[in-house]
């Protein structure tokens, strides 16, 4: 069987004046920049190279017109009458034809405006807010008697910096007058987190147990929740109003679809399936 093969930069048929240039033909087959195209996109990926050269395309094309070789062999014609494969068509030929149908009915009302995505920040305003922080101090005590005695003192308006520098067995933040720096919530302890997220400024808390000791705990600072803005969030927001109208889409499809069908389902089969 000979081969007459045409490569890139060939006038074939006027083929450069087609959208879909002929890059060879393969008795008479041609294979296409269409073809091509894909593979050399999946060629760069997986050799992570930048750029490629005149020799890789030869291969990439080798390979395309040593598919079709095989392609135009009685027995490989043969072969599409084989059971397996006629079954495998079927469903991805199956498989193509629902994504269309998809694409159409459901596919159509996935279009996100501006004003949409607007309201939607405005309305869950919450989801794009840091969460509260505070920061404070606490001094720490081996015992609730230490505590207790810690906190008259504080009650008689001691200095609650020199009292964590002179009783805090938290050493590091003993030194800096018990600073703990900037709180985020939900990232300590639950026994502090529930006092500190209550505190007003200035205030001190009751005495808390930890397994670490006892407590006693002040905020200096409530610092306001900051808004990440719509421009930061739009992508976010499109994609999650998209994935919302779909999957409505999907189910108004359905229901429409099942209004005329007979459908049986059988649970207990359904449920000793894997």
């Amino acid at each position: 069987m000979g081969i007459s093969l045409s490569i890139v930069g060939s006038t074939l048929l006027g083929a450069e004046k087609q959208s879909d240039l002929v890059l060879a033909m393969v008795n008479g087959v041609p294979i296409t920049k269409s073809q091509f195209e894909p593979l050399v996109d999946q060629y760069l990926q997986k050799s992570k190279k930048d750029a490629i050269n005149k020799e890789d395309k030869l291969h990439i094309l080798r390979g395309l017109i040593t598919r079709q070789l095989i392609l135009q062999q009685k027995e490989a014609n043969d072969m599409r009458k084989d059971e397996r494969i006629v079954k495998q068509v079927k469903e991805f030929e199956d498989k193509l034809v629902v994504g269309a149908f998809l694409t159409k009915y459901v596919g159509k009302h996935l279009t996100v405006t501006n004003a949409e995505i607007k309201e939607y920040y405005q309305q869950n305003l919450n989801k794009f807010g840091s969460p509260p922080k505070v920061k404070a101090r606490h001094i720490l005590l081996r015992n609730r008697k230490e505590a207790e005695q810690v906190k008259e003192k504080l009650r008689k308006g001691e200095d609650f910096g020199e009292l964590a520098k002179e009783y805090s067995i938290d050493l590091p933040m003993a030194r800096e007058g018990g600073s703990m720096g900037i709180i985020e919530k939900g990232t300590a302890l639950p026994e502090i987190e529930k006092v500190l997220f209550i505190l007003n400024v200035g205030e001190m808390s009751d005495i808390v147990e930890t397994r670490f000791g006892f407590h006693i705990l002040t905020v200096d600072e409530i610092i306001t929740t900051q808004y990440r803005p719509l421009n930061e969030v739009s992508q976010i927001v499109k994609n999650t109003i998209t994935l919302q109208k779909e999957e409505k889409a999907y189910d108004d499809m359905y229901a429409t679809l099942r209004k005329n069908a007979k459908i049986e389902i059988f649970d207990d089969r359904v449920q000793a399936a894997k």
